[in-house]
């Protein structure tokens, strides 16, 4: 019962990471941005190179337990997927943070008026 259980779970982790994976995707290359981070985001291409990177590291940990790619060691495995996430994490933050190219209007608000 438990191996079924987690075979469940692991699939499910998969499934979100491919999600992750295509919507990174299509934001790298279209330029779009999920509505729920339009107002936060100025670099679109860094959010999406961090959703390919934060859904590979779910989703390659699937293939493993799966049997479809070898078994590398525990540590390779551990190290690997903390360092796809961290990166995926540090990309989605730095494409908050940074400040939008000069010249543009992010958030497509009109200039305001001087008094």
């Amino acid at each position: 019962m438990g191996g079924v259980v987690l075979a469940w779970v692991v699939g499910a982790g998969m499934l979100l990471g491919v999600l992750s994976i295509a919507l990174g995707v299509a934001t790298f290359r279209t330029g779009w941005v999920p509505p729920w981070s339009r107002g936060h985001v100025t670099r679109p291409r860094l959010l999406g190179t961090g959703a390919v990177l934060t859904g590979l590291g779910v989703f390659l940990p699937g293939l493993v337990y799966f049997g479809v790619v070898p078994d590398p060691s525990w540590e390779v495995r551990f190290f690997g997927q903390n360092a796809l996430v961290l990166a995926g994490f540090v990309c989605i933050g730095a494409s908050q943070l940074m400040a939008p190219p000069r010249g543009r209007n992010p958030r497509g608000k009109a200039p305001r008026a001087a008094a």
